[in-house]
Parts: C-alpha cells; structure tokens; sequence
C-alpha cells in the first residue's frame, strides 16, 4: 500500500510564565515539598470560586498576536468531564467552543523552502496536578494542579516527522522569544501531543492516534515516524487501525487507552466564570512585547537577513549556514572555533557531523567539548599526527568529559603511523593470513582490494595513514607469488 500518505496535527501545551495559577493566588512552584503550594480552589473544594489570572489572559493574547490569530472577546470557559486521579474537582476548567483565539498561520523555513501552516485555535486551561508511583501505590503532588496553560492547536495539516519537527522547533522559538513561556520541555513547560492517521492520498482521512506528551524535537519525530511505519504495516497486512491514546517510550508507542471525542468530555459553559473581555491594555502590551505581528514571518525574516551576512563572512554553504543558525549553542561554538583560528569549513564540519550528532542523542546533557578542542583536533589531523577517522571517534568522549586532546591521543596510542616498514610488514601478515581470498584476488577478483583495505586498517586500529597502507598494499597484491 505504497500509495498510503500521513496527516499530522500537532497540539503544545505551553506553561504560562506567571507568578500565580490560573484561578487562585497559589504560587507558580518548583522543586516545592509535594501539596506545599495549594488552597481550596485548585484543590476543588466545594464552595471555593475560581478568579481568573489577569496575567494568564494578557500572555495568552501575546501568543495569539504572535502567530496572527483572531482575539476573540468574550471567550468562555467550560468544564472538560473526564476521569484522572490528579483532577480533584472530576473535571479540567478548559476552554471549547469559544477560544482566546482562532485562526492563526505559522511559517516555517524547510529546505529553504518558507512553508505555511495553519493553526485552528490557541484556548487558555489549567494543568492536573502530578502522580507519583511508588511501588503498588501512587501518590499526588497537586503544587502542579491549576498552574495556567495555552493549548496550541495546529490543523492537520503536517505530512512527514520533518515537517512536525520543524514547526514544533519554531512555535517553542515564537513562543519563547514572545515571553509567553521559559519554554523549559525538559520540565513540561513546553510538551506536545502528535495526532497522526494515514490514508490513501487525496482520499478521507485514516484513522487518528495520539501519542501524548512529548518533550523533545527530537522524540516527536521519531514518534511520528514509528506511528506511520506501525499504522502502514496494520493497513497493509488487511487490518484497522483502532483510535487510540499512546504514549513513547523513545524507542516505541504503548497503548494508554482509546481515544476519547470531543462528546466523551460532556464540556458545558463553567457557571463560575463569566465572559473574557480583551482589553486595550492587553493587545497594547502584545504590541509593545513582539517585536511585529506576527512574529513568526518576522523571525524568519531576520534569519534571511542573518543568513546572508553569515555566509558572507564565513564562506559556508546555504545548508552548513542554515544548520548552524537553527541551533543557537552550535552557532556559538563554530563562532569561537574560527575566531580561535579554525579553518570554517572544516570547523562547521566537526560542529555539524559528530558533535551535533552527540547532541541530539544526549539531549538533556550539557556538553564539555569547547572550540579550542576542535581547532586542536584539526590541527593534529592537519600536521598529519592524528587520522580522520579517530579524530571523529574522540569527539564523543570530549563531549562527555573535556580533558587535553594531545594527552588522550598520547595515552590511547592514536598518534598516526605512516612508517611504511612497519606498514610493509603489517600488510604481508595479512597476506598470509588470508592465503585463498589472495589467489581469488590474483585471478581477477579485483574488488577484494577493500576487504584487505579493512582488515589492514583494522590491525592498526586507525592508526595507519590511508594513504601509505593503499600504496604498500597495491604493491603487495600486484606482486606475483614468485616475486622476491
């Protein structure tokens, strides 16, 4: 069924930066003693009436402005039925029918292609408070519960894991540079949720499968990418793929429960509050806080701009200039790599081959390599004391834990060997030990020139120049049996 295709909708939740919870006076805490910071009102006591954060309102029409949504007057919100254990009142106070805000556009640059995506609503809510497993019970930390978020909801209009990534990185930058959020995934102060289902092109929708609460760019995409491999290989082999809620496990999905619709909430009009009015005061200090409106295409804009004074200064290629612009502390190190005296090609080689590839998969570690190991590292491999290869094999452990380059190389014995006695020596053991792959060689099965390439360079553990090992070794080969 090659002729199946994704649908992606990503919905982000987005932790407001107040001091104060949505409808009481609580604090904001982290790292508090569990139920330290909770009163009547987010505990859902009867007779306790919520009052909604004025703040929570102004920062939710700042993330509507920045992504050109319609503010709308006079939202409400509604009571969201469902069961969870860390919801004390038995329902969520969310927003439904009557947003904050509707109808906004995010642009995305992919491939140096500016891409449009548009977004169906942004309504305010309240987050559940924590559960805390230990063992055969569960414990509840409600400091959490009430604490005020947005719901972004994007339209399905996403089609592979790159897209989704893409957007994700840019709303979590618009809503970050807007002061609407810290953005902190790591503590859910930015997480998503991935609605994915696939169909026959230009066909009805497949099926939809939420995989929930996501905290990393990285994890949406190999989600989403798990999700249409899973959901593809269902369709294909004549099966249906079952509405679902999953969750990731960074390497697979596991089935929560099924997916709940829109009905399954019961929402109705909370009779504790009333209407939102927008105030003049609240678009006003949108327009003082963006720097336009929207933001988005501004941003992208000034990456334009910045793009073309970087590869003017830096010689690099549009992909080495955009990849490096989308990842501020990788900028930064190339930057001072070549203010150190890197070479800048060769420095955005190292910065975006091993080392952001040591980044992505320790996502919440913070790296100990600097730029002078880098110049260092070329240098070696420049004054020819050092092989490529083991070069980029020293990166991961620099990125773990600093320490002297020279002094590693030293005690791990990677200085470069080109001495071709040694080499000559080296490569006539090999010979011999592969006495039948030899004669196959020598009566015409030239590519086996490779499998003794590998296994020389094996013995040397990298060691060896490529160079002088393919010289000694062609003349080895070409020697015939009876050849002094």
């Amino acid at each position: 069924m090659s002729d199946l295709v994704p649908t992606i909708g990503l919905e982000v939740h987005c932790q407001l930066s107040t001091q104060t919870k949505m409808f009481c006076g609580c604090p904001i805490v982290q790292g508090a003693s569990p139920n330290s910071a909770v009163c009547p009102v987010c505990l859902g006591h009867p007779g306790a009436l919520p009052v909604v954060n004025d703040e929570a309102v102004r920062l939710g029409v700042r993330a509507g402005m920045a992504v050109g949504c319609t503010v709308n007057d006079n939202s409400i919100f509604a009571r969201k039925h469902y069961f969870y254990p860390d919801l004390p009142k038995g329902y969520q106070i969310s927003q439904f029918d009557r947003p904050l805000c509707s109808d906004g556009v995010l642009h995305v640059l992919l491939d140096g292609e500016r891409r449009r995506f548009e977004i169906e609503r942004i309504h305010l809510e309240e987050d559940a408070g924590k559960l805390i497993h230990d063992g055969e019970r569960s414990l509840i930390d409600w400091n959490r519960g009430g604490t005020p978020l947005i719901e972004i909801v994007g339209r399905p209009d996403i089609r592979s894991a790159e897209e989704a990534e893409a957007w994700l990185r840019m709303m979590h930058r618009v809503m970050t540079h807007a002061k609407v959020t810290s953005g902190d995934m790591e503590q859910g102060h930015f997480r998503c949720d991935a609605n994915v289902s696939v169909g026959p092109e230009n066909g009805p929708l497949g099926t939809r499968v939420e995989i929930k609460n996501l905290n990393s760019f990285r994890f949406v995409a190999r989600a989403i990418r798990h999700e249409i491999a899973r959901q593809k290989k269902i369709l294909s082999g004549g099966g249906r793929v079952i509405q679902s809620t999953r969750s990731w496990s960074a390497s697979q999905s596991v089935e929560l429960r099924s997916k709940e619709d829109a009905a399954d909430y019961r929402y109705f009009p909370d009779p504790d509050l009333g209407p939102i009015p927008i105030l003049d005061a609240d678009r006003s200090d949108a327009e003082s806080i963006l720097d336009a409106v929207p933001l988005d295409v501004w941003l992208l804009d000034q990456d334009m701009a910045r793009m073309d004074g970087f590869q003017d200064q830096y010689g690099l290629s549009t992909a080495d200039s955009a990849a490096l612009l989308g990842s501020p502390s990788l900028c930064v190190l190339f930057e001072q790599a070549v203010e150190l005296g890197g070479e800048s090609a060769a420095m955005a080689n190292w910065v975006r081959g091993p080392v952001a590839r040591w980044v992505n998969e320790n996502e919440q570690t913070e790296s100990q390599l600097s730029a002078q190991h880098l110049v260092e590292l070329e240098s070696m491999i420049g004054a020819g004391s050092l092989s490529r290869s083991n070069g980029r094999a020293l990166v991961s452990e620099l990125c773990e834990q600093g320490g002297n380059v020279a002094a590693i190389v030293s005690e791990r014995g990677l200085t470069k060997l080109d001495d071709a006695g040694e080499i000559e020596s080296k490569v006539a053991e090999v010979l011999d030990a592969h006495a039948d792959e030899l004669a196959r060689y020598r009566n015409g099965q030239k590519g086996l020139f490779g499998f003794f390439m590998g296994v020389v360079m094996r013995e040397f553990q990298g060691r060896a120049d490529p160079g002088v090992v393919r010289a000694v070794l062609q003349r080895a080969l070409d020697r015939g049996p009876d050849d002094a």
